[in-house]
């Protein structure tokens, strides 16, 4: 009886991250209840205390492996993508309190909104079970349909919230479909008991069986479950086929909604697709019919990435909008992060980890860049930006600083994320050649270059008679900072490799 109690306390101890998190959303809820506020500053620190904590909290349980309640897994991986998720949401939140335009509304939903998809995406990329990972999908998902759409009196914010909604359904329901053919030819929803790193077969039911021996039996089903959850995947991290949603939502939905899709949500999604590719492939000492499935499933990331890479760039391109130009260079950015995972090795993820760290200052910046603009001229476009360079020096030059990193040149993190992961294409697992994918990786790079220096000369090199934007202190204080992260971790970037290389213990499976 006792010890039941200790293994239920103990489980409550692993989890007071996710429980913390779920407090603050519950607590910011019934206080918007209670104070009705329009423009409530009160509950958007409530929320930044409570991701505070929760950040803390995961910082000290740094290191610790453990399993809650047998679906819950502890360790370094999930840790870096909470860690990412709590400082991803908190700047989204601190985005919907110097939002002007946010003080139309009431937005204490926002903030228990905003929560809400944190907590989905702690349990997203915090399993071994398909079920729970699912359900953790599937909260952050409805949370963020809820978000795209908030602006209820806006044409385009209820376009947004629709499409969103029709197509996440549909994948989800694709995915699920691939969970459940997985299901059926290894009767386990454990990552682990599939892997074969836990004892097949672990309740003496005689069903569970590895994905090794469901490969033997039943290629063509494993196959088909394969392409379906991946498909599943891509379309949670806007990869080619699955992006064409990604740049009408991001244009419909509120900025900071846009920003927490664009990073937040993204990593999320990835977190949880290099868990299971990773426990499945390529983890060490898979036997011989793993490791060539598993140079199959690189070769397919490796063709998904390419041209995910491609179509975002190509279609940047062309954009007038700089919220669709950044919604395209999300899609884009999505292909570069693949590269890594699509290496099947411990070196391409971590690549990629360190890629995802890198996008999560630049990619910030820019969004911040795009909310201080569009809060003062009240336009999205290219055209409103003309001239505004000399005009707002602490807003445009760390703009510039965002758009070099992105476009991967030196001495910015952008450039030193490119560079991880042309080595692991250039390295990838044994019986893999992704050297073209190497090229593909530079070229789209240079392509890059045309539509991010477009801004640049919008900017500084065009002349204007708008009159100066009026100054914004927390906001230019913030893109400063950002700013100087890019080409502070450009310069030192070993604390990122380290807290990289740190996150790979998932491939380290606990029993």
């Amino acid at each position: 009886m006792f010890a039941l109690q200790d293994l239920h306390l103990q489980g409550l101890s692993l989890l007071s991250p996710e429980l913390t998190l779920v407090t603050t959303a519950l607590v910011v809820l019934m206080m918007d209840l209670i104070w009705k506020e329009w423009d409530s500053w009160r509950l958007g620190a409530i929320g930044l205390v409570g991701l505070g904590a929760a950040a803390l909290q995961l910082v000290s349980a740094h290191g610790t492996q453990g399993t809650a309640f047998g679906l819950v897994s502890i360790d370094n991986f999930g840790g870096f993508f909470k860690l990412f998720t709590c400082a991803a949401t908190a700047v989204c939140i601190v985005f919907v309190m110097l939002d002007r335009r946010e003080r139309r509304h009431r937005i204490g939903e926002y903030y228990f909104l905003l929560l809400s998809a944190a907590i989905g995406i702690f349990f997203m990329v915090g399993t071994y079970n398909l079920l729970l990972l699912v359900l953790g999908l599937e909260l952050a998902s409805l949370s963020s349909y809820s978000l795209a759409g908030f602006h209820k009196g806006e044409k385009r914010s209820a376009e947004a919230a629709m499409k969103y909604v029709v197509f996440g359904g549909l994948s989800a329901g694709v995915m699920v479909f691939g969970i459940s053919l997985l299901y059926a030819v290894t009767g386990t929803l454990d990552m682990r008991v599939m892997s074969g790193a836990l004892a097949i077969d672990p309740v003496g039911e005689g069903v569970a069986r590895s994905l090794a021996v469901a490969l033997e039996q039943s290629p063509g089903m494993v196959a088909l479950a394969m392409i379906l959850i991946l498909g599943g995947f891509s379309y949670k991290i806007s990869a080619a086929p699955f992006h064409f949603w990604a740049p009408d939502v991001y244009e419909g939905s509120p900025t900071p909604v846009t920003t927490f899709l664009a990073v937040a949500s993204k990593a999320g999604g990835f977190g949880a697709l290099m868990r299971f590719f990773g426990v499945l492939f390529v983890a060490p000492n898979v036997g011989e019919l793993i490791a060539a499935y598993r140079n199959e499933i690189g070769m397919v990331l490796a063709l998904v990435a390419a041209a995910t890479m491609t179509l975002g760039n190509l279609a940047a391109l062309r954009q007038t909008s700089l919220k669709r130009m950044l919604a395209y260079s999300s899609v884009a950015h999505a292909g570069y992060v693949l590269v890594g995972i699509a290496a099947m090795n411990q070196a391409g993820m971590e690549a990629s980890l360190f890629y995802l760290a890198a996008y999560y200052f630049m990619n910030l910046g820019a969004f911040g860049f795009l909310l201080y603009f569009s809060g003062v001229t009240g336009r999205e476009t290219l055209e409103s930006l003309r001239g505004m360079g000399p005009k707002a020096p602490m807003i445009t030059v760390p703009m510039v600083i965002f758009l070099v990193s992105l476009t991967g040149i030196p001495p910015m993190v952008g450039f030193t994320g490119k560079l991880q992961l042309l080595y692991a294409a250039m390295a990838p697992a044994e019986g893999l050649q992704l050297g073209w994918l190497a090229v593909c990786l530079g070229l789209n790079s240079v392509i890059s270059l045309y539509y991010y220096m477009r801004v640049v000369r919008i900017l500084f090199l065009e002349d204007s008679d708008e009159p100066r934007p009026e100054p914004q202190v927390p906001m230019a204080v913030f893109l400063c900072l950002m700013a100087f992260l890019t080409v502070w971790y450009g310069l030192f970037f070993t604390p990122l490799l380290d807290l990289a290389r740190s996150g790979m213990d998932l491939l380290i499976v606990a029993g």
